[in-house]
């Protein structure tokens, strides 16, 4: 049974933690604890849909989701991971962070108050990540009375953001949370929209492209005796094939492979010989990733306290490899309103957008982020408070 990971972005009180409820609660996947504890004594016992994602005392107290949360349902044909994050502009390196990696991206705008400036920057973040697939859901279609020129004029005006950014595989779907109209049930009222429920979408959405399985990928995340553990995170591996790292010019045969049906491909291999250490990058030697001192990325600056500073030496974390590295320049940042590149400025602040260029103190192997994720991305460490102070993809 396959993984889908998808996660919510929108502004604040757009209704992200009630979508993520009234889903769970539709699929059944809500324990009968778990809804006594989330009704709401003052409303007379009225069960309160956002409270089973806000789960932090603070956030209930202010209504607003302030942290990311995870949750996770199964359905007879797949299972979902479901990443709830904020809304807020200061909470930009949360949802960051909580969309690496997601399969899809559900963007909630709110039918009465439209796309906003957060809706931008969300489109910015689903863009910079590369995901693949996009839901534009335009949520409390009950609160402007169903009406289908509402939703075909915000869809029109996000197909110019989608244009800008070169977002594809989007999906546009009208929807009441609240009541679950067009969430699991087509609803009735809203004759005019004939297309797929966010239900229908996240059980048919194939989150795999064939690329992935083109070009193995193993992530070695430490060895003992004549054991190698860690991650396949593309491609395949079978006994007999010989695995090669690029950076030392090593490699081995795979006599055997243990618990290949691990979750999240993490697997245990008994190599021929142990000549990799944690970080390396195992692949076969007819397709290898990149391996360089010297590339340039796409960066989101993460630190709040602490500008980015260019030649200052950071430390640079790709997958289970550490390198130390050096920022040497900022080539141009992003416009987080109109998406325009602006010239290369001294130095680039938290929620900022920038093209960069790293040099490494030792090659790095990595692949370009269009190809393979999880190869393609990394992190910005700061060496002085090991804060995560950035994050990158490559190509």
């Amino acid at each position: 049974m396959d993984i889908l990971r998808f996660i919510t972005a929108g502004s604040i009180d757009d209704g992200k933690s009630t979508l993520i409820g009234r889903l769970l609660l539709d699929t059944q996947n809500i324990k009968s604890d778990i809804l006594d504890s989330v009704t709401a004594p003052e409303n007379g016992n009225e069960l309160n849909l956002a409270y089973i994602t806000d789960g932090l005392r603070a956030e209930r107290q202010a209504g607003i989701t302030i942290d990311v949360a995870y949750k996770y349902f199964t359905t007879p044909t797949r299972k979902y991971i479901i990443t709830d994050a904020p809304g807020h502009f200061q909470y930009t390196k949360n949802l960051v962070t909580g969309a690496s990696g997601v399969d899809v991206m559900i963007i909630l705008i709110d039918a009465v108050n439209g796309i906003l400036a957060q809706t931008r920057r969300h489109s910015l973040v689903a863009s910079f990540l590369g995901i693949r697939n996009i839901v534009v859901a335009v949520n409390k279609m009950d609160l402007v009375g169903f009406d289908e020129n509402v939703f075909n004029n915000i869809r029109n005006e996000f197909r110019q953001i989608a244009a800008s950014l070169q977002l594809q595989n989007i999906c546009y779907i009208p929807l009441s949370a609240l009541n679950g109209d067009n969430l699991t049930f087509h609803s009735s009222l809203m004759p005019w929209y004939t297309g797929e429920t966010l239900f229908s979408y996240l059980r048919d959405c194939d989150p795999h492209p064939s690329s992935d399985s083109l070009n193995t990928r193993f992530i070695v995340q430490y060895t003992k005796d004549e054991l190698v553990f860690g991650k396949l995170v593309s491609g395949s591996i079978l006994s007999g094939d010989t695995v090669y790292s690029v950076k030392t010019g090593q490699s081995a045969i795979v006599e055997s492979i243990i618990n290949n049906d691990a979750p999240d491909n993490n697997i245990c291999m008994k190599l021929s010989s142990i000549q990799f250490k944690r970080g390396s990058v195992l692949s076969h030697v007819h397709n290898q990733p990149q391996c360089t001192n010297e590339f340039e990325a796409n960066l989101c600056w993460l630190d709040d306290t602490t500008p980015l500073q260019p030649g200052r030496e950071y430390l640079l974390r790709i997958n289970t490899a550490e390198i130390l590295c050096t920022i040497t320049s900022i080539i141009s940042r992003t416009n987080n309103d109109t998406y325009a590149q602006e010239p290369a400025p001294a130095s680039i602040s938290a929620n900022d957008f920038a093209r960069v260029r790293i040099r490494t103190n030792e090659k790095a192997v990595f692949d370009n982020y269009s190809l393979i994720r999880e190869t393609g991305r990394g992190i910005i460490i700061d060496c002085n408070t090991n804060n995560t102070s950035g994050a990158l993809v490559i190509g």
